[in-house]
């Protein structure tokens, strides 16, 4: 007998080179193969007889083998036999099966699944000795995924002697939905069994979830300021609106503590999330702590040191970039530390009591967990929660909070703040899908705008984003636009046409020499620029006051915080912003996702829908897309979610789950988001 702890080497069927292949994909004990669920099923349940078959239809049949034979055509082998029931006799055949022939007596009843052919014969079919308990036909057969080397047959043939050997004491209501997962009774008992697991497996989830936020709550090991006044400083040239004064003070209130803050701030494109963590830094330096302020690229870093110094004089200011080192300086003033990914680089050095991360879904899940000061973790933590190192309250801003972020606000430690109003007279991007054939109208629109006064700005400019520097030569590729392929057909098309001015047309990307992107930028700042054509580079927070119109090239390519991020580019000084799209691919779901960001400007919505496409990722890890932790669940079942949490609320303490939910951390300490 065989328990749900039996290690897969002792399992009749799994030999050494098996086993091997098994535990490099992760399966030690029966437990593990036991989760790993069928793809689909083959749906081989309606049995026959042979004078009822019909062509191109699958079912199956019982019926005695009266005759095998092979041989070879064409250096191909090929094994034909003829099995016959009380209603009739059918050819069966097979290509490239040696086995076949062995495997098959004469005289013995089987049952088979296959589809007749117009020819009267039935090619490939699945056999095996007839019972009334089959495995391959006459059922609903399990088909699973091919990431592990083992033949289909052979692997129901093993799950199917475990589950019949299992013993009776591991058996429960999970066990056996899990049973009926592998080998169903029928279509109902699928559904009823993932029901039942998608609960067990969210319950599970939220008991995990209760641990972290204990941890988190218990820690004390955070540095909690004293409030200093003015709370809202009188350098700030303009009347915050009342979504940012609630999210300042709720940020705040959890500074005063000295659990570590973990808050997420998630305000649209444009709606001043920058003035608000630039508020949380003055309390914290006021306080005697430093604080890192950590952008995804150099562009936005430099601008974020622009805009917090105008808007907070007083403070000490440093710019960290991927050359720079630290100031040495005798004082030990607290400074505001901003820079891109060089910060976290330096973080042991700066001992920040706040660290904040500007548009989070540009960094990995790992980067962002860093709040820690010494690189010795087991150390670190040993010394944390002795309180002997502090850690750093965590900060982090999004336009369109990634769906990882999203269910940590459902399941786990993080704390949300919404900035759910755009500053007055901001007015929302209007956003087409255009088709190729009207592209040149497109271009002729373009030009017409931009012609065209405006009195929130002294000139209008176009954006054009391409998802790749160069033209790739891969296949799968080859229709994904290029800056300078576009460059060269946009500088081609408004030389050709007669417009009502000359435009003035500018490339911006990655690969252009800083000095270079620094004239560009200078450039367009100067109004100088009427149509920029450049990469993403411009998509995280860069300040383009005169942008009216962006045109995205390839959107297909981009995710939908990527999509909203780059449309929220344009419009940003009160003018009207406008987003055009345009994809080559012929996919109904691309095409339907794209028709969607079109008609959707709310940033949390939008990630919603980036949720059902994409999936979470680990919750709980570093694991950043792609349903790698439900498996039975999903993360848009609403309903259940809140069936699960009132479901926890009911269970007594010392409940334990059939399921192991586990993160690739190896302590309780939650990540950042």
């Amino acid at each position: 007998m065989y328990t749900l702890e039996t290690p897969l080497e002792t399992i009749k069927g799994i030999g050494p080179k098996l086993f091997e292949v098994l535990s490099a994909q992760g399966f030690i004990k029966l437990k593990d193969l036991l989760l790993y669920l069928p793809l689909r099923y083959s749906d081989r349940s309606e049995i026959v007889t042979i004078s009822s078959l019909e062509v191109n239809k699958l079912v199956s049949f019982e019926a005695k083998l009266k005759s095998i034979s092979g041989f070879y055509k064409n250096r191909r082998r090929m094994d034909t036999a003829v099995v016959e029931d009380s209603t009739g006799k059918i050819k069966l055949m097979w290509f490239n099966n040696k086995f076949i022939s062995k495997s098959l007596k004469v005289g013995e009843n089987y049952m088979i699944s296959g589809k007749l052919n117009d020819r009267g014969t039935i090619t490939q079919p699945t056999v095996e000795m007839a019972s009334t308990d089959t495995i391959h036909t006459g059922r609903l057969v399990p088909i699973y995924s091919s990431t592990i080397d083992i033949q289909q047959g052979k692997l129901r043939r093993i799950l199917r002697n475990t589950t019949l050997q299992l013993n009776n004491k591991a058996k429960n209501n999970i066990v056996d939905a899990i049973i009926q997962l592998h080998f169903p009774d029928d279509e109902d008992s699928i559904i009823k069994a993932r029901e039942q697991l998608a609960l067990e497996e969210l319950l599970a989830l939220i008991k995990t979830s209760e641990k972290i936020k204990l941890h988190w709550k218990n820690l004390k090991s955070a540095s909690a300021i004293s409030l200093s006044k003015p709370l809202i400083p009188k350098t700030i040239p303009f009347e915050l609106t009342n979504a940012q004064k609630r999210s300042v003070k709720e940020i705040i209130e959890d500074l005063q503590s000295s659990s570590p803050m973990n808050r997420v701030l998630i305000g649209d494109v444009g709606s001043g999330k920058t003035v608000v963590a630039g508020i949380a830094a003055r309390q914290i330096i006021n306080a005697g702590h430093s604080v890192a302020f950590i952008a995804p690229t150099k562009i936005l870093a430099e601008q974020h040191l622009e805009t917090l110094t105008k808007l907070f004089p007083e403070l000490d200011l440093v710019l960290l970039t991927g050359k720079s080192k630290l100031p040495k300086v005798k004082s030990a003033k607290p400074k505001l530390y901003i820079g891109t990914h060089a910060v976290i680089n330096k973080i042991d050095e700066i001992k920040p009591g706040l660290i904040i991360y500007d548009e989070q879904h540009r960094f990995g899940v790992s980067q962002r967990s860093t709040n820690q000061q010494s690189k010795n973790k087991k150390s670190t933590n040993q010394k944390l929660n002795k309180g002997k190192i502090k850690s750093a309250h965590i900060l982090t801003m999004s336009a369109t909070p990634i769906p990882r972020s999203l269910m940590l606000t459902i399941f786990s430690h993080l704390k949300v703040s919404y900035i759910d109003e755009l500053p007055q007279g901001r007015k929302q991007t209007k956003t087409w899908v255009i088709p190729e054939n009207k592209r040149e109208a497109g271009y002729e629109w373009i030009a017409q705008e931009l012609s065209k006064t405006d009195q929130s700005i002294q000139k209008k400019m176009c954006l054009i984003v391409c998802p790749f520097i160069d033209p790739s030569n891969h296949l799968a590729f080859e229709n994904v636009a290029s800056t300078k392929e576009v460059y060269e057909k946009i500088n081609e098309y408004f030389t050709s046409k007669q417009t009502n001015k000359k435009l003035s047309i500018g490339l911006l990307h990655g690969r252009i020499k800083n000095d270079e992107q620094a004239k560009i930028i200078n450039e367009i700042y100067q109004n100088k620029i009427d149509i920029l054509v450049t990469t993403p580079i411009i998509e995280v927070g860069v300040d383009l006051p005169t942008a009216s119109i962006i045109l995205i090239e390839s959107a297909d390519r981009f995710g939908m915080a990527s999509l909203h991020q780059l449309r929220g580019r344009v419009g940003r000084s009160g003018q009207q912003g406008y987003c055009l799209l345009f994809s080559e691919s012929k996919s109904a779901t691309t095409k339907k996702r794209l028709q969607e960001f079109s008609k959707e400007n709310n940033g949390l919505k939008l990630a919603e829908l980036d949720l059902k496409n994409r999936g979470s990722g680990d919750i709980f890890g570093t694991t950043q897309s792609g349903f790698s932790q439900l498996k039975f669940a999903t993360w848009t079942n609403l309903d259940l979610i809140a069936k699960a949490q009132k479901k926890y609320q009911e269970l007594p303490k010392d409940w334990q789950s059939f399921f192991d939910i586990k993160s690739d951390t190896k302590d309780p300490k939650p990540l950042a988001n």
